[in-house]
């Protein structure tokens, strides 16, 4: 299972074998990348470890972003020393030298996981330090379905432990449920054991497993038959729980992890930063950079499977749109609350609409026969059915200067109105031909 940001390949060299052949991509010389950029966002944060208010630049995310880099790095803003410079964007480069040196002065060795995980004493930090690049071209991992914690031991797993920060993900299967025993029996637990064991009874019963079953198929085995059974029991609850977070796993989220604690989560095929508040509040970093310029979006609420109910709150975990009262809860009316509904469902179609853009660049890392939008690896897409028709409005794939003015527009007007009049020329600024 990887989140992966492909990089261009470069032609093979030329040989005997085929000279006198038309390449199929031309010989020209590389040319240097330029960095990419992302933009940095401030936003307030209270520090855990002194209780004192203070100012944290974060990386938000474009279309291209590496995830897995953004994540690491904004857990270690938030949680230690790791300061980011106060500029407006960040390279890739830039943030893997930041990591490079913060893990060289790192004297403390990581915790053990909470899962019981055996973690070697000593980290190679030479080793370490070759695994930095995979950060911005995306990691394998491979996730077991018994706890939050669990991940099979690969270098990108053992690349956050030497950080000293959990990697976490939600796709817990209920262990008194029948497909826990084929998990265990057959998968090894793990996703990568699952995916082999689907597509492996899939090839022997000529695709009644994930395909259509037009495939050629053998008489089956009374052992054969039992075990196609199971792959399509399996594959069932996959396809249902293909946003890899179950609701035994966001249980598991909000009681396992401690109070005050921010982590990486693996979800839908992407890394992010979450933080466990009070209790069992699980909160997503907002790193979209659509948001990089409203400083009042920082913050998604963890509350259901699917984020039906999903609300963005401002640095002080208030939602979007209110005062910021002591009892804004209390004082809320329902005119307010359906601009927030609005807003956040606004934001939210934004984001799916990112998120689809990742599927197809993903495509090409599919098994053959698989899609994105297959039953086994594809995110399922939130149908749009029954959104608010401003929401359908504002609704567009544009630069997110324009995406928030508009939104300022619709659920803000009064806002609007008064930084419009603060833009309003007056007579002393204009020019005037004499």
């Amino acid at each position: 299972m990887s989140d992966h940001i492909d990089k261009e390949c470069a032609p093979p060299a030329a040989s005997a074998e085929n000279e006198g052949r038309t390449p199929l991509l031309s010989a020209s010389p590389a040319v240097p990348k330029k960095p990419q950029e992302y933009r940095l966002k401030d936003i307030q944060w209270r520090d855990m470890r002194t209780g004192a208010q203070r100012n944290v630049k974060i990386v938000t995310q474009n279309e291209n972003g590496p995830c897995p880099l953004i994540a690491l790095t904004n857990v270690l803003a938030l949680s230690t020393n790791l300061t980011i410079a106060s500029k407006r964007t960040t390279t890739d480069e830039e943030l893997l030298g930041l990591l490079a040196n913060h893990l060289l002065l790192r004297t403390e060795p990581p915790s053990a996981p909470l899962s019981g995980e055996v973690v070697p004493a000593e980290h190679d930090v030479n080793a370490v330090l070759s695994l930095l690049p995979t950060l911005s071209k995306g990691l394998d991992v491979d996730l077991q379905f018994s706890h939050i914690y669990d991940f099979a031991v690969t270098p990108a797993f053992m690349l956050f432990r030497a950080f000293g920060v959990d990697l976490v993900h939600g796709w817990v299967v209920d262990p008194e449920s029948r497909v826990a025993g084929i998990l265990m029996e057959e998968c090894r637990n793990s996703y990568d054991g699952a995916v082999e064991f689907i597509f492996a009874a899939d090839e022997v019963s000529g695709g009644q497993v994930v395909g259509n079953g037009g495939g050629v198929s053998q008489a089956l085995s009374d052992t054969q038959s039992r075990t196609v059974a199971k792959a399509i029991e399996l594959n069932e609850w996959m396809s249902s729980n293909a946003t890899q977070l179950t609701d035994c796993g966001l249980h598991s989220l909000g009681t396992m992890l401690p109070e005050g604690h921010l982590c990486v989560l693996f979800r839908n095929n992407h890394f992010s930063t979450l933080y466990r508040r009070g209790t069992g509040e699980l909160y997503l970093l907002c790193t979209d950079d659509v948001v990089a310029g409203d400083e009042r979006i920082v913050w998604e609420t963890l509350s259901d499977v699917r984020q039906n109910g999903a609300r963005f709150l401002d640095s002080m975990f208030r939602p979007i749109g209110r005062e910021a009262t002591e009892d804004y809860v209390c004082e809320s009316s329902g005119a307010s609350e359906q601009i927030d509904e609005d807003y956040a469902l606004a934001l939210r179609l934004h984001e799916e609409e990112r998120g689809k853009e990742l599927q197809v660049r993903q495509q090409d890392r599919m098994p053959p026969g698989m899609d994105t939008g297959s039953s086994l690896y594809g995110v399922p897409v939130v149908t749009r059915e029954g959104e608010g028709r401003l929401a359908k409005a504002i609704y567009r794939s544009e630069s997110d200067e324009n995406f928030s003015r508009r939104m300022t527009d619709a659920f803000l007007p009064h806002e609007a109105a008064a930084a419009k009049q603060k833009k309003k020329p007056s007579d002393s600024d204009r020019c005037v031909i004499c």
